[in-house]
């Protein structure tokens, strides 16, 4: 477990102990257009290095700090325009710490060890941080940067390397701003406080184990995020998402990880989800608005995904390949669309509270022992759904599928088509209403149509057009009709099959 005392308040304590101070000021030098350079090395322990520079108009001031030992540290200050700063440490426990409000400013840090601590204060236009930490760190010993950067058009590049590590981006506001983070090894964490503009990119990419991504918040359109993460245990973890047209990607490799979104609003947003491995879980707590589109593709076993919809014209996809994984798709709204695919054994898919207007339902089950359940008024049974098109295909056998509908307000004009090919496979179904075209079709053995617990499925309501067909030996259906002007048509092919229903 890692030690919550901040890496950065450990440095500064231990480079204010020191017995040295190097302090070179230049505020108070007269402007020039030369380039002004400075490059101070100090190999000892213990040492701080400030520098100050101000340049209103001297545009190109230059300053290189080198530094090897233990507990050094590094401070730079630089107000003006075109500066380049680069500070490079060795050994342990050393601390960079530089601010800059300026235009087309480059920071760049290198730092070789363990236990070090790298800040970029940023103000500015056109800025460029470089930070590079190399060292193994676990339990605490580690290394941290930090970059707080308020501006337009800046670019942020983080590499750490061999584990233990921390990552920080805690402000950056602007347009088409650019982070990218490269972590390796095991318990590394990089987090995003805090992300407002348009149009910005953000890559980050964590190799290893128990490894985390946590983007807190982010305001704006169309702005990129592409995580990617190989290893096992990792957990990426989104907080808020407020804007249009933003494209997340999400891709992990490995067994155990974790993918969660706790609230993404706006339009025309993409959500996109790539999990390969064993027990891994996509969650997204709530997703409002129109026109978004999220997309899950999981393989291997007992994967889970959850994902709760808000709006019209959505559009939900997940591919799962392997076995007892679970799906959950909920929504309310309006001409939405679900697709579900699994392929495996003792698979379950869930739909629930579409309910709205035209919304499209497709799911579809390859193996044995699945369960498929669709409510279009779940938890609240009082809510109707109308003009749905729901279609819902099995193949294999000990497979259950059930449909419910409003039991207390009627929903009308849906179309549902049930598909089953296989042995012992049962369809359940309640609904009421008008309207309805409902077609069935089942091909094997021992396959029935009826209440899966109560012994006889209902469909009430007018002009409903009720087709089964069943191919196959010692099939049932059972159930119950109240409805006017309804047209039902039972076939059977094959023998020792029994028909049931009675109309009222």
């Amino acid at each position: 477990m890692k030690l919550n005392k901040s890496l950065l308040t450990c440095a500064i304590a231990v480079a204010l102990s020191s017995s040295f101070v190097a302090h070179a000021n230049i505020d108070d030098k007269n402007q020039s257009t030369s380039v002004l350079a400075s490059q101070v090395s100090t190999t000892a322990v213990g040492n701080v290095l400030t520098i100050e520079q101000t340049s209103l108009q001297g545009m190109g001031n230059d300053v290189m700090v080198t530094q090897q030992g233990d507990g050094l540290e590094a401070n730079v200050t630089s107000l003006g325009d075109n500066n380049s700063i680069n500070v490079d440490q060795k050994q342990i426990q050393n601390l960079s710490l530089t601010y800059v409000i300026g235009d087309n400013n480059t920071l760049s840090h290198s730092q070789d060890g363990e236990v070090n601590g790298a800040l970029s204060d940023i103000t500015g236009d056109d800025n460029s941080v470089n930070v590079a930490q190399f060292g193994t760190g676990f339990f605490g010993i580690n290394n941290e940067a930090i970059n707080v950067v308020q501006g337009d058009a800046n670019d942020i590049a983080v590499t750490q390397q061999d584990g233990g590590h921390w990552f920080y981006n805690l402000d950056l506001q602007g347009n088409s701003n650019k982070i990218s983070a490269s972590q390796a090894g095991l318990l590394n964490e990089a987090t995003l406080a805090t992300i407002s503009g348009d149009e910005n990119t953000i890559e980050v990419t964590q190799n290893g184990l128990f490894n985390a991504f946590t983007l807190t918040e982010l305001v704006g359109n169309t702005n990129e995020v592409v995580i990617a993460q190989e290893g096992n245990f990792n957990g990426v973890t989104v907080t808020s998402v407020r804007g249009d047209e933003n494209s997340l990607e999400i891709e992990q490799a490995g067994d155990s990880n974790t993918a969660t979104f706790a609230s993404v609003e706006g339009n025309e947003n993409t959500l996109s989800i790539d999990q390969e491995g064993n027990t891994n879980t996509f969650t997204s707590e709530l997703f409002a608005g129109n026109d978004n589109q999220v997309s899950v593709d999981q393989q291997q076993d007992n994967n889970q995904v959850g994902a709760d919809v808000l709006g019209d014209n959505n559009e939900l996809t997940v591919m799962q390949n392997g076995s007892m994984n679970e799906t959950y798709l909920g929504t309310i709204g309006a001409d939405n669309e679900f697709s579900s695919v699994q392929i495996g054994n003792e698979n379950s898919a869930h739909i629930a509270n579409f309910n709205g207007q035209g919304n499209d339902v497709d799911l579809a089950q390859a193996g044995d022992m699945n369960t498929a359940l669709i409510q279009s008024s779940y938890p609240d049974t009082s809510l109707t759904s109308n003009d749905n098109d729901i279609n819902i295909s099995q193949l294999g056998s000990t497979n259950e599928a059930t449909l419910t509908f409003a039991s207390v307000l009627n929903s009308n004009n849906n179309s549902v088509d049930f598909s089953q090919s296989g042995d012992l496979n049962a369809i359940d179904l309640v609904m009421e209403g008008s309207n309805h075209s409902i077609d069935i079709s089942q091909q094997g053995d021992m396959n029935m149509v009826a209440g899966i617990d109560t012994g006889a499925f209902i469909v009430g309501g007018d002009n409903i057009n009720f087709t089964v067909t069943q191919v196959g030996n010692g099939n049932l259906v059972e159930g119950a009709i109240t409805a006017s002007n309804t047209s039902v048509v039972i076939t059977q092919v094959g023998d020792y099959n029994t028909a049931t229903v009675s109309q009222e």
